[in-house]
């Protein structure tokens, strides 16, 4: 690695953005193609289609709540040995992750196939809405295992110095997957099955390109033999897992949510109600993904940092990542608020007039999240770096969890279909709160104090 991008002895500044421009990057351009084919579905589908993608969704936060517990876990662990010299231990915790978090996967594919109408049940599908949902889970199920050891290798990579091949894969990704869906919605009229198919294909570049890196010779993260002592080591899996729990937490509240959220419009508001609030959920992905890649790129470098006991430089990059999150934040902000029906208008053909209506009236109170969302995300992250879950996990499960169930329960009764639309907002700004006193509590000096002191 260049050293005036090592984490450890560069400047503060350019090692953060080397890190993190490439992180926001490679989650935009990701989250674009989730974003496109919303595009291609509520212009060439149809609203109905749009909600049965949103009611698939809860499963696939399922897969990415138990991978990216592994894969984050174990990547923070793996940047610790990394500033502590100690590759052996990398290379295994490397290795051990990638093994469990295939087997995770295909165990979750595995039960989901099987038991896939009575899934598609569970998630809300009505009589309209439940084939659709199953022609689209039954094809992206097939295909996640390959996404789930490609993103997997994704932190895996990041943490060993090669942030910009990690987003090059999720751009690659991108474009596979918007030229497929063109192909395959737009050409050939496969409806929702092309998007599931466009979606399954392009997974493969994702793992194809970050398998690459391990046949260059700057790969210090090779595989290592465990056969040996196959029965031995795997406490370390559980440890990762423990601190990677925050992302378990995040993802498993955001399907919940999700649930709970579908279950309330499509009660109170159809599934014109349901297709509305998959638009704002796509708006959403837009600014909270920029969020996650600030996020994403603080854990390799501040679990580097926390190996190599430096309490300032750790303070210096979650600083500039807050003060980052907080300008965007307010950005997106101004763009939700004087152009909400330019955004809205993207993603439905004629016709769409209840659904858009719904959707206006949503985001006219929902802009406010994002002047806290982004900074919760960061600070959730840099807790987990710190080897801190309990605190990454608080911060989580009460922004996508705890707080907005609360509001679905209370705001309605309250103020009506508007107190569903300012539970996110509300949720966010009150977590915002939280993790401020975390950090505070938490400070770097403290935490390096006691690892210094436990080692």
């Amino acid at each position: 690695m260049n050293r005036r991008f090592d984490p450890v002895t560069g400047k503060v500044v350019p090692v953060f953005f080397h890190y993190a421009i490439p992180s926001v990057i490679g989650m935009l351009a990701a989250t674009s193609a989730g974003i496109i084919d919303g595009i291609f579905i509520g212009n060439y589908v149809g609203a109905p289609a749009l909600a049965a993608v949103n009611i698939a969704l809860p499963v696939f936060y399922l897969f990415a709540a138990v991978v990216f517990m592994l894969a984050v876990g174990g990547s923070v662990m793996c940047g610790k040995f990394l500033g502590e010299n100690n590759l052996q231990a990398a290379r295994e915790i490397f290795t051990r992750t990638l093994i469990a978090s295939l087997v995770v996967a295909l165990l979750i594919v595995g039960t989901s196939l099987l038991f896939l109408d009575q899934v598609v049940a569970m998630l809300g599908a009505n009589e309209d809405l439940h084939g659709m949902v199953r022609d689209y889970m039954q094809i992206i199920l097939w295909a996640s295992p390959l996404l789930i050891v490609g993103l997997t290798l994704d932190y895996f990579v990041r943490v060993d110095g090669r942030p910009v091949l990690a987003s090059f894969a999720l751009v690659a990704f991108a474009v596979s997957n918007i030229a497929l869906d063109w192909l395959l919605i737009v050409q050939w009229g496969w409806g929702i099955r092309g998007a599931a198919w466009a979606t399954a294909l392009a997974d493969v570049s994702i793992l194809v390109i970050l398998a690459t890196h391990w046949f260059t010779r700057r790969c210090n993260l090779k595989l290592t033999r465990i056969a040996q002592r196959w029965r031995d080591g795997w406490d370390s899996i559980f440890r990762a897992a423990y601190n990677g729990f925050s992302e378990f937490a995040n993802e498993m509240s955001l399907a919940l949510t999700t649930l709970l959220f579908n279950w309330v419009m499509i009660t109170r508001l159809g599934v014109e109600g349901v297709a509305a609030f998959t638009i704002i959920g796509y708006l959403l992905m837009i600014g909270i993904e920029v969020s996650y890649g600030l996020g994403e790129s603080l854990q390799p470098i501040v679990s580097k940092n926390l190996g190599a006991r430096q309490p300032k430089r750790i303070a210096g990059f979650v600083t500039i990542a807050l003060i980052t999150t907080l300008i965007i934040g307010a950005g997106i902000s101004v763009i939700f608020v004087f152009f909400p029906v330019t955004l809205i208008s993207v993603f439905l053909g004629s016709g769409e007039s209840a659904t858009e209506m719904i959707a206006l009236a949503f985001i006219a109170v929902f802009w406010p999240a994002f002047l806290f969302n982004g900074a919760n995300i960061a600070l959730a992250s840099y807790f987990t770096a710190l080897h801190k879950p309990l605190q990454s996990a608080a911060i989580a499960v009460s922004r996508s969890l705890v707080l907005p169930v609360i509001g679905l329960l209370l705001l309605p009764i309250w103020f009506g279909d508007t107190g569903i639309f300012i539970t996110i907002p509300i949720a966010e700004a009150l977590t915002f709160l939280l993790a401020l006193g975390l950090m505070v509590i938490n400070r770097p000096t403290r935490i390096v104090a006691e690892l210094g002191a436990s080692g």
